[in-house]
């Protein structure tokens, strides 16, 4: 070979490795402009969190509530816990009598009077049976009488045969005895007569419970200010002066005539008074719909609205409820929370959020490093944060004027958090 030939492979050689080096270089320096571009372009995950909407307030609880009375002076003796619930006929209380039986001994002077005034009047009523007939006989001929003369046209003699009529019909009410003790049961008032001498001389008295219901010796006075039977017609200033100050009727302690002992309340149906400082608060609620409730340390509950009291801005919700009742059958005044909405979402900071084409999104980069923008819904925004809702299972949202579900992100995309400059379809490593 000679030796041009060998200086001439020698230079096609150094071509080539020239070739072969700025080939590597120019595509090192190419994959190095996006990796220097993405350290200006930091990335955030989306934090998964529940959004809600609430109304904090208070409610009132409404119970049905009967009440037991100390029928004498005694110390209380407790044969049933506070909070368990009883049967109707089951014994929940004795009094054991402090040598002061007066007051069941003029309870017992005016039954006997009753008694003999009952019989007497039975007595009696066979003997005006023969009146009462008469009396009778007297209103059915006045009733024909007024029939003809109406018929005859002559009312002004109806009138008079009206006026006549009233007053037979009075005399048969006395006669009767009508709204007297003739209405009384003999058997009643002597069965009654026989429980309380019973009292007198066992210097005690025995409570049954009525009807069926959670027992509470738990008393605070608001028994009758709120009543069930008046649960409709409570309003925002009924809240004025209501506390949940309470005294508890413990075994052994002494007890005055007519004070209470104890109560039971039915535990089948409950019913909170809430309380609503802005009724705008409450535009989306009408009566029938439900309502969901939480409060300190208790889970939700749904209620039924029953009603809504407007009181200028201000307001009321009555809601019944059939559950839990547990949880607030000794309270009066509760600090609740009005859930709104629930939802499963995305807190993300609020420079993440772009607009484009008037739907707002965010920029994300896939596992290729391509940036694509994808839609989100904002639920709640601050000065800080934004907070997006998940979408449904498939992650897909509602987006306004579109009649499709839109695929929104993820928690586990690359949402960018610098968004200058940024362009759909860039790649970024």
């Amino acid at each position: 070979m000679s030796r041009k030939k060998r200086e001439d492979k020698r230079k096609k050689k150094k071509k080539w490795r020239l070739l072969l080096v700025s080939f590597i270089f120019i595509y090192l320096f190419f994959r190095s402009v996006p990796s220097l571009f993405a350290v200006a372009s930091k990335i955030t995950l989306p934090e998964s969190m529940i959004i809600e909407d609430n109304i904090e307030t208070k409610a009132i609880i409404i119970k049905r509530e009967n009440i037991y009375f100390a029928e004498g002076k005694g110390e209380l003796k407790t044969y049933i816990k506070e909070g368990e619930k009883v049967s109707k006929g089951t014994k929940i209380a004795q009094l054991n009598m402090l040598d002061e039986t007066s007051a069941l001994k003029q309870e017992l002077d005016e039954l006997n009077k009753k008694i003999d005034i009952l019989t007497k009047t039975e007595q009696d009523s066979q003997m005006s049976k023969i009146t009462e007939d008469k009396i009778q006989d007297g209103i059915e001929g006045i009733i024909i009488a007024i029939q003809n003369s109406i018929a005859a046209k002559d009312y002004e003699q109806a009138e008079i045969l009206k006026e006549k009529l009233s007053l037979y019909y009075s005399k048969q009410k006395e006669i009767l005895g009508e709204g007297t003790l003739i209405d009384y049961s003999l058997e009643n008032l002597e069965k009654s007569r026989d429980k309380l001498i019973q009292q007198v001389t066992s210097n005690t008295i025995n409570y049954f419970s009525q009807q069926s219901g959670v027992v509470s010796y738990k008393i605070d006075g608001f028994e009758e200010i709120y009543s069930f039977n008046n649960k409709d017609s409570y309003k925002y200033s009924d809240f004025k002066g209501v506390s949940n100050k309470q005294k508890l009727n413990e075994n052994g302690i002494d007890l005055e005539y007519g004070e209470p002992i104890f109560k039971i309340i039915d535990n089948l149906e409950w019913y909170m008074v809430i309380k609503i400082d802005d009724i705008k608060d409450i535009l989306d609620y009408e009566v029938g719909d439900w309502i969901t409730i939480s409060s300190n340390n208790n889970e939700e509950i749904k209620g039924k609205i029953e009603n809504i009291n407007k009181e200028g801005k201000n307001g009321t919700i009555l809601c019944k409820f059939t559950t839990n009742f547990n949880d607030y059958y000794d309270k009066r005044l509760v600090d609740i929370n009005i859930i709104k909405y629930k939802h499963e979402g995305f807190k993300l900071p609020s420079k993440c959020i772009v607009e484009k084409n008037g739907v707002k999104g965010v920029y994300t980069r896939d596992i290729s490093g391509i940036i694509k923008f994808k839609p989100v819904k904002v639920l709640e925004e601050n000065d800080k944060f934004v907070y997006i809702s998940s979408g449904d299972n498939g992650n897909r949202i509602d987006i306004e004027g579109s009649d499709k579900l839109i695929k929104t992100i993820t928690k586990f995309d690359e949402v960018l958090l610098n968004t200058r400059n940024v362009k759909e379809g860039t790649i970024i490593y």
